[in-house]
């Protein structure tokens, strides 16, 4: 019997798992999503626990355990191989423990505990770091490292040097945690399975996890994959863990759903259960602690924002943590709230595969239960689409304001510091971030003016996504100017910041990039980038200020929320920003506290309410698919459904202006639009075949949006309005919780998947945008 057939029958097991405490219909879309997983063959099966205090809201199996040598069906207390979640579920609560014993000292070296660590090299290889993932230590040690057993392993991992300096960096590290196991072990003076067993899952009365699971219970684990001929099953799939018998710091522990509910439990409850007590509250509050900032990515052994958490954390509240393994298995808490999740998979039975189905079901799983858990009513605040008008400005503010000109004479900042022969970069030796953009009004590039420019040196050219050119879609390579010589150093590729190599004899800065007015138009977080390394190198740094071509004066969508920051989502700004990447780049460097000696010089004759088809300047398409004034606008609100499973129109000749699926009616969609009477758009039927990207040469139905009135159309509304449609009209095939990835508002967020209306979609969507209308006045330069 193949997979598909079994992943049929495992349907009708639905009805066999109970559900307890909340209502069945509010958690439909995770049924859905756990089907759907086992029905397309990329998951085996999944059990999914949903607790909310005491209470378990949801405990429920789908699918199969086993699908070979012969089937077994998936039940609530089948056990996991829960890989990297035993770094938090065992090897942190072992850490914390002796360090509220006084036993362990979190920034205490290494070596302190390791005698093997006690040279210079790993002074700064603090617990706290390894905790965190940022001591340096490399990521997954050879396996001829840690073959012998400590405390020859020991040995081994000091011979191997630091891959960064301690402090300086992230690096998810299993070798860390290996290194955590001995220390527990050589500390406490029991291996880590015994203490654990002993202080806490005995304890807890936990039945069913443990370090090498015994031989009564091996039926009820689910197996992962063959190794050597036979099927892991009991053993643990990390090979690293096995080759140090089965018990280490960073992967081994066996688990079920019930015992690690269990666990969560005890920690939401400030470190009680059943009357013991097992953690003092302030041992679980510093665990947990984050920074206020929110850019803080990993607290004391849990993932809070980290980029292997972007399929859980988006969707739940701020502050919340969680760890995610291998093998598919996944555990986010909200302290704030009680609530917690579980998603176990073997997602790697039976041949390794799963990895895009462990993806999708995280996201969808989480974000159903986020919009079940975290809903609430928003308060209402300004007008969609407000505008920031000079005249609200404080007083203190507006001597800023350069003053505005006629429009069809703008001129950049690189056409005013042309005008002046580049004079106040005389003596300097340059090093310029540009692109395709970086042209004058004349269209003559930045890179040759600032190369034939005397008295100063263009050292090296710094180029973003798409290269220098504009016209890349992949990571770009390192390369050459064959016009000056001079070297391009990429900066989309495996460095994304420029390096002390990179920036060696540059004694000045200068950037100059077109952007288009969109949060998640990675130009600006290059300029985050940028400012922050050039504050680390002491190099001044001087922006080459351009216009907002979708104008300054309109400001739209949610802003950000603090702890999703990402290479999209450089800042907590709306999608639709109303700022220059000058007024940007002021705003980042005031409010990040970035110790950069920073200029702007501002644009000539530029007013906020012009779009660039109104300036003079020429039009560069600012990359491969943003090639008018129309689509850098409509991109403000259709790029938010790029990660969903529609075309955008990538692969046509009017990308952003077309949305379809080959699933999509597009007359039915383009009726239930219109009658929507959303301001400054109209949608037309139409069916287009993208050459490229999301459905590359498949025929699809949607929708053409035409802008009727570019100074009244929202294209955020318009996105949202499309896609609550879409949601209503294509449930089964529709796939809208990616939109997440670009959005990061999980108010917004659990409101769309909640199902509100499209005024209450709008009302979260601005809740927050005076305060931002404030936080932006004191930066803006124009009027």
């Amino acid at each position: 019997m193949g997979p598909q057939r079994l992943a049929h029958i495992a349907l009708l097991l639905l009805s066999l798992s109970p559900t307890v405490g909340a209502a069945q219909s509010d958690f439909i879309a995770v049924d859905e999503a756990a089907s759907d997983a086992v029905i397309s063959g990329e998951i085996p099966g999944v059990v999914v626990l949903v607790g909310l205090g005491d209470e378990v809201l949801l405990h429920r199996a789908y699918g199969w355990r086993r699908l070979v040598p012969e089937p077994a069906p998936m039940t609530p207390d089948t056990i996991f191989d829960i890989a990297s979640l035993t770094k938090p579920f065992g090897t942190t609560l072992a850490v914390m423990s002796l360090v509220e014993r006084g036993a362990i000292q979190l920034d205490a070296p290494l070596g302190r505990y390791l005698r093997e660590f006690r040279s210079r090299p790993f002074d700064g290889v603090t617990i706290r770091r390894i905790l965190t993932h940022s001591a340096g230590l490399l990521a997954i040690p050879p396996a001829s490292a840690v073959a012998p057993g400590f405390p020859a392993a020991a040995r081994a991992l000091a011979k191997i040097p630091l891959d960064y300096p301690p402090g300086t960096g992230f690096q998810y590290s299993d070798a860390g945690f290996i290194l955590l196991g001995e220390v527990v072990r050589r500390v406490s003076g029991e291996p880590l399975d015994r203490y654990l067993d002993r202080v806490f899952f005995r304890p807890l009365g936990l039945r069913d996890t443990s370090f090498r699971p015994r031989e009564a219970v091996r039926s009820r684990v689910a197996p992962t994959e063959y190794y050597n001929g036979h099927l892991l099953q009991g053993e643990p799939h990390d090979a690293r863990a096995r080759l140090l018998g089965g018990v280490a710091g960073h992967a081994g522990i066996f688990s079920t759903a019930a015992d690690l509910a269990r666990i969560c439990r005890m920690l939401l409850n400030e470190g009680t259960l059943g009357g013991h007590r097992y953690l003092k509250p302030e041992t679980i509050a510093l665990m947990w602690e984050s920074d206020p900032d929110g850019r803080t990515t990993r607290t004391l052994g849990w993932d809070l924002s980290s980029p292997f958490s972007r399929t859980l954390a988006p969707f739940f509240p701020m502050g919340s943590v969680g760890h995610t393994g291998f093998t598919g298995t996944s555990v986010w808490i909200d302290p704030a709230s009680h609530a917690y999740m579980i998603v176990l998979t073997n997602r790697v039975h039976p041949t390794g595969g799963g990895a895009a189905g462990i993806r999708d079901l995280r996201v969808r799983i989480a974000a159903a239960v986020g919009a079940a858990l975290f809903t609430a009513a928003p308060s209402l605040t300004s007008a969609p689409g407000a505008e920031a008008p000079a005249a609200d400005l404080p007083a203190e503010a507006r001597p800023l304001l350069a003053s505005p000109g006629t429009p069809g004479h703008v001129r950049s900042g690189l056409d005013v510091v042309a005008a002046q022969n580049f004079a106040m970069f005389a003596g300097h030796s340059i090093g310029l971030i540009t692109n395709q953009t970086g042209v004058d009004a004349q269209g003559r590039r930045g890179i040759d003016l600032f190369a034939d420019a005397p008295g100063m040196r263009l050292q090296v050219i710094f180029s973003p996504e798409h290269g220098i050119g504009g016209d890349a879609t992949t990571d770009v390579p390192h390369g050459r100017d064959p016009a000056t010589g001079r070297p391009i150093w990429s900066l989309y590729g495996p460095a994304r910041r420029p390096t002390r190599e990179m920036l060696k004899d540059v004694s000045l800065l200068v950037f100059d990039i077109q952007d288009i007015g969109v949060r998640y138009y990675t130009y600006l977080t290059t300029l985050v980038y940028v400012m922050e390394e050039a504050a680390r190198a002491g190099i001044p740094l001087v922006v080459l200020d351009r216009p907002n071509p979708i104008t300054g004066s309109v400001v739209e969508g949610p802003l950000m929320d603090p702890d999703l920051q990402s290479f999209t989502g450089p800042h907590t700004i709306p999608v639709r920003n109303g700022l220059t990447i000058g007024e940007f780049g002021r705003m980042v460097a005031a409010e990040r506290k970035i110790p950069v000696s920073l200029r702007v010089i501002p644009l000539a004759g530029w007013e906020r309410r012009l779009w660039y088809d109104e300036t003079g300047l020429p039009w560069v398409n600012p990359s491969p698919n943003i090639r008018s004034v129309t689509e850098a606008l409509l991109y403000s609100g259709i790029g938010l459904l790029e990660a969903t499973n529609l075309s955008v129109g990538r692969g046509t000749d009017t990308p952003f202006e077309v949305v379809g699926a080959p699933w999509i009616d597009p007359q039915g969609l383009v009726d239930a639009l219109n009658r929507l009477g959303l301001r400054g758009v109209r949608f037309e039927p139409v069916w287009f075949t993208p050459m490229a990207d999301q459905y590359a040469q498949v025929q699809c139905g949607g929708v053409r949006l035409v802008v009727t009135d570019r100074d009244t159309v929202r294209p955020v509304t318009v996105a949202l309005a499309l896609a609550r449609e879409l949601r209503m009209r294509h449930r089964d095939q529709f796939r809208p919780e990616s939109i997440q990835n670009l959005l990061v508002n999980r108010s917004t967020m659990w409101a769309f998947l909640s199902g509100e209306g499209l005024d209450r979609l709008v009302t979260w969507a601005d809740t927050d945008r005076n305060s931002f209308l404030n936080r932006r006045a004191s930066y803006l330069m124009y009027r």
